[in-house]
């Protein structure tokens, strides 16, 4: 059996990732992992307007990451980060709160370049991934 991630990515850190940013030096040596929601809504950019290139990243990339079936558990918690966010009037989306759901189910901490939006579900550990060109070790 596999570890677990101690991490999971969120779709913006793929999409940076695929771009060729710099990870977070704490995730360059970590177990990573990606929810099953997220491969879905990478799949979804590669069939709207993607083509060969970019399929071919994101095999690259689900090849060198854990992959982590939505399951029961990522589902109970998903249905208490909508409850709770829509009783508190601070929505972030389906499929977002599905993310969010998923990595404190796992449990693992969030990487995200959406901290703020993230940032309402409450228990969630989130990791900002701030875009750095590779090569680039700070911004000009």
């Amino acid at each position: 059996m596999r570890d677990q991630p101690e991490f999971m990515l969120d779709t913006s850190a793929c999409i940076a990732l695929l771009r060729g940013n710099s990870p977070p030096p704490e995730i360059r040596n970590a177990i990573c992992g990606i929810s099953t929601v997220v491969v879905a809504e990478l799949w979804a950019g590669v069939y709207h307007r993607g083509g060969e290139k970019e399929r071919q990243k994101i095999e690259l990339l689900l090849g060198v990451v854990e992959v982590i079936a939505f399951d029961a558990a990522a589902a109970r918690q998903t249905g208490k980060v909508l409850g709770e966010l829509a009783r508190e009037g601070l929505p972030i989306g389906d499929f977002d709160s599905q993310i969010a759901g998923h990595a404190l189910a796992v449990p693992a901490i969030l990487v995200t370049d959406n901290v703020k939006h993230f940032g309402r579900v409450k228990g969630l550990q989130v990791l900002a991934w701030v875009p750095t060109k590779k090569g680039r070790n700070s911004p000009s």
